[in-house]
């Protein structure tokens, strides 16, 4: 199961980002805060991520 990240219930932590094992979360600078993104070439599908997400639905299953 590949991550991606639904951007308007993130709310922009970074948690998913500093428990990802293989750094496949970037965060991305096109607005005022930090919005991130999954790099799916790099997602092992672990789910690390999402028992630390506290924006519930922010990480949903990729296609």
């Amino acid at each position: 199961m590949k991550v991606a990240i639904d951007q308007a219930r993130c709310n922009a932590c970074g948690l998913c980002r500093e428990v990802c094992p293989e750094s496949a979360i970037h965060p991305k600078y096109l607005e005022i805060r930090h919005l991130y993104e999954v790099d799916l070439g790099r997602c092992t599908g672990c789910g690390d991520c999402l028992e630390y997400c506290p924006a519930p639905g922010a990480l949903v299953e990729s296609a």
